[in-house]
């Protein structure tokens, strides 16, 4: 095996250094030139003892030291003489050094190179003098010249323009911006009722809003030839329309926290009463401006903004305000009937009955509300009224009282009712309306007050603590004719008129609508036209009509299943209740039902004011409808109460015991059937005035002749089965298109 020998040959880089005191400015540009040319670039602010290792040595500013040239020979010297007078010395002449002198501390690239070029180069000369052109006086740092030829190019002169003319027609866009994140921060702010600093944020946005419009003006033009006006119109009126919002909405505000103070004067002068006047008038123009606003902003701005949902509550708070102003301006006396009722006893309409109170006004003032228990009014009774049989049967109770003449789902018959008790017991009558509120309800209404201190009783109530602090003071040593349950609720609604001033508007508004809408709060009223308005938004606790008015070939079904709780405990409160309805239409057209409900009583013992929950069910079905089977748990029942009148009623008794869970089915069908022509099939669940929020699935199933051709409702598509849950928190109206095939 032979050897194979290769040579190598290594170059190796020269080496210079550079020795200033100063890190001058042209030293980056010099070791990039050194590196260029394969110069290995040292640097050091003084000499070092050893320069042996280095091929060249350049001392800037560092005099003419004749030592260093005569102890390195062999290396390269090249001195560089900054800003200093004076000539080289005629003596100074060794072969291995060179000097150049620079005339100011700058160097120009060029010049760098023409120093670079005299080190290495091995001409005879050993002196170059150097005067940048960048100077500027002799003895002084060069600056740089301003070039003006670069400012007078063609290609400047037209980018020049061309931002200028960008700049013209954009710089509306600044306090644009600035504008909406004020208008933005206003709104936030308010939110958090601060509205001193919500108004400096309007104020700010108005006053950025003026300038984009006078800036704006001037390029519009250009922008309405090149069809872009409509866009900027559009946000700038968007903007200006928000603003009138915010300010309106301020407003209303402050003048709410005035009237709330003024309404419950008492002795007002003509001067309050014309100061009371004026500000209904203002807030009901500050609505009516809101709304105008709003409407306009809904056509252009994205649904996902819910403004739709926000005027139709502003509709509903102008005809509320209407009324208001009618008769709380009226001199002759209003008197409205206020129900407390105990939904975590409920009854159809609504929860035990166990207060009740007279809300009085005129002449503009809220004269109060007097708060009465409603065993004072029982106690007065001298007829003999004979009670419901679920009454006498499962409460035994022989007679019927004010206390249980809820006992309808419809709160017209029982506001009708109770105004039949209140004057045989205590010779009331004379009423302009009633409202009714539940314990759910006035929960609600506590939340936005946070902590209200309660003097009278050394009590702090608030949302959560409301109902246990209430039953605490009612229960304890009760007696019939008593009054500690009516002086404890008179002092908390007192607390509450009190604090009137101090709550957010916008919080405790969300809260009446929220129990108006889930059946927490029901009003009725003597006016015929306020009435017919609070049937619509189903704030009335009627019980709906089942009838079509959107076209012929309409087929109606309805359910409204409601509870009454007569184990004379407070078993709702541990309650809890899911309704499914299982819905088939079979090749005939024949439309059937199976509705389950679920019923799960979670409450830890039979110890009062938990316990058994002794429930009479009833049930609401269309009045020509077939039912054919009830059963409990699987089990048939047979004892059941049966009425046909406006509707098919069924009602049955049941138990629940704590820990136990209950299955009520109901199997009925309709008599109508689905036709070969496309019809309207219309469904209306209703839900129980006071009773809490269920889950509600509804599933349809049609045969393969039966064709769903649209529905008001998203629902989940199985095959042939469509499927819809959702939360039963309200009054629900399903409609869907069929057509046999």
């Amino acid at each position: 095996m032979s050897m194979v020998f290769e040579t190598e040959i290594i170059h190796e880089k020269q080496k210079a250094i550079v020795i200033s005191k100063k890190n001058y400015s042209f030293l980056d540009g010099l070791k990039a030139r050194l590196q260029k040319a394969s110069v290995e670039y040292f640097f050091s602010s003084r000499a070092p003892n050893n320069l042996k290792i280095f091929d060249y040595c350049f001392l800037i500013n560092e005099g003419l030291n004749a030592d260093i040239i005569k102890k390195y020979p062999e290396k390269k010297i090249i001195f560089i003489l900054l800003s200093q007078k004076g000539k080289v010395p005629h003596d100074f002449k060794y072969r291995n050094a060179k000097v150049v002198s620079v005339q100011g501390t700058h160097l120009e690239e060029s010049d760098i190179d023409k120093i670079l070029w005299f080190a290495f180069s091995k001409t005879s000369e050993d002196f170059l003098k150097l005067a940048p052109k960048s100077l500027a006086k002799p003895g002084f740092e060069a600056t740089r010249k301003f070039d003006w030829k670069r400012f007078t190019t063609r290609k400047f002169i037209f980018l020049t323009i061309i931002f200028l003319v960008f700049i013209y027609h954009t710089l509306f866009v600044v306090p644009l911006l600035i504008s909406a994140a004020a208008t933005w921060a206003s709104y936030n702010r308010l939110k958090k009722e601060d509205i001193a600093r919500s108004e400096n944020s309007l104020q700010t946005a108005g006053f950025y809003l003026k300038l984009t419009k006078r800036l704006y003006s001037l390029p519009r033009p250009t922008f309405r030839l090149l069809g872009f006006a409509l866009f900027v119109d559009n946000a700038v009126d968007l903007l200006e329309r928000g603003q009138t919002v915010m300010v309106e909405v301020v407003s209303l505000t402050k003048n709410g926290k005035q009237l709330a103070s003024l309404l419950f004067a008492k002795n007002k002068t003509a001067t309050v009463k014309s100061d009371v006047a004026l500000r209904l008038t203002l807030a009901n123009r500050s609505l009516d401006v809101i709304s105008e606003n709003l409407a306009v902003m809904a056509e252009n701005l994205p649904a996902r903004f819910r403004l739709v949902d926000a005027i139709e509550l502003l509709t509903k708070s102008e005809k509320i305000l209407d009324y208001f102003q009618t008769i709380v301006s009226s001199p002759i006396q209003k008197k409205y009937l206020i129900f407390f009722a105990n939904n975590r006893e409920l009854r159809p309409g609504g929860g035990f009955l166990g207060s009740f109170g007279i809300l009085r006004m005129a002449d503009y003032t809220i004269e109060g509300l007097e708060v009465y228990d409603v065993y004072d009014a029982d106690g007065q009774l001298t007829v003999k009224v004979d009670p419901p049989q679920p009454i006498a049967e499962f409460l035994n109770q022989p007679y019927w009282f004010l206390r249980d003449s809820n006992f309808s789902p419809d709160f017209l018959e029982n506001y009708e009712r109770a105004l039949f008790f209140l004057e045989k017991e205590m010779n009331l009558s004379g009423f302009d309306g009633s409202i009714l509120i539940t314990t759910s309800a006035i929960e609600n209404i506590l939340s936005p007050f946070g902590d209200l201190h309660v003097s009278d009783y050394k009590e702090t109530v608030n949302a959560q603590n409301f109902y246990l602090k209430t039953q605490f003071q009612v229960e304890r040593d009760f007696f019939p004719g008593s009054t500690q349950k009516r002086n404890f609720l008179s002092s908390l609604i007192n607390q509450i008129f009190i604090n009137l001033d101090r709550v957010s508007f916008a919080d405790l508004g969300s809260m009446i609508k929220k129990s108006l809408d889930e059946k927490q709060i029901v009003a009725y009223v003597e006016d015929k036209g306020v009435q017919s308005f609070l049937d619509s938004t189903f704030w009335s606790g009627r019980v709906i009509e089942p009838k079509c008015n959107i076209q012929e070939n309409c087929i109606i079904d309805f359910v409204f299943p409601y509870d009454a709780n007569l184990g004379a405990n407070k078993a709702n409160y541990f309650v809890n209740k899911n309704l499914y309805l299982k819905t088939s239409v079979d090749a005939d057209g024949k439309i059937s039902h199976v509705l389950s409900i679920q019923y799960k009583n979670s409450s830890p013992s039979l110890v009062f004011p938990t316990g058994l929950y002794r429930n009479y069910f009833q049930v609401l079905l269309p009045k020509d409808s077939f039912v054919e089977s009830v059963t409990k748990n699987g089990v048939l029942v047979e004892d059941i109460d049966q009425a046909d009148d406006v509707y098919k009623r069924v009602g049955f008794f049941f138990e629940v015991a704590p820990k136990e869970t209950v299955e009520i089915k109901i199997n009925y069908s309709l008599s109508r059937y689905v036709s070969s022509q496309k019809e309207i099939y219309q469904f209306i669940i209703q839900k129980q005035i006071g009773a809490p929020n269920s889950d509600f699935v509804l599933e349809l199933k049609p045969a393969s002749n039966i064709q769903v051709l649209n529905q008001n409702f998203s629902p989940i598509v199985k095959g042939r089965e469509i499927v819809y849950n959702t939360s039963l928190s309200t009054d629900k109206i399903f409609l869907i298109e069929l057509v046999k095939q």
